[in-house]
């Protein structure tokens, strides 16, 4: 699975995980999603920290970012939906 992150500026990153390093993987067909890292970030860099060790990621074309976790043993749950970020073509 390959994860690409770029910003307006240009500025980018391309993260791939090999197999193994997801618990699991579930993509019928390509898809690609547009959210604004200025709502993205902040969670993410949280998560990142520990305060979940697995987070569950759903995404798909035109549809909200759906990122779903546990956090003190088990006691409690969070759901978190982003908008995609729409444009006008």
């Amino acid at each position: 699975m390959r994860v690409s992150v770029s910003v307006e500026a240009g500025e980018g990153v391309n993260v791939r995980f090999e197999s193994g390093e997801l618990s699991d993987l579930v993509c019928p067909s390509p898809t690609q999603g547009t959210y604004s890292l200025q709502f993205l970030d902040p969670l993410t860099r949280k998560l990142a920290a520990g305060l979940a060790q697995d987070v569950r990621v759903q995404f798909q074309d035109k549809y909200p970012l759906r990122l779903d976790w546990t956090s003190n043993d088990g006691g409690a749950s969070w759901t978190y939906f982003l908008a995609p970020r729409v444009t006008n073509d």
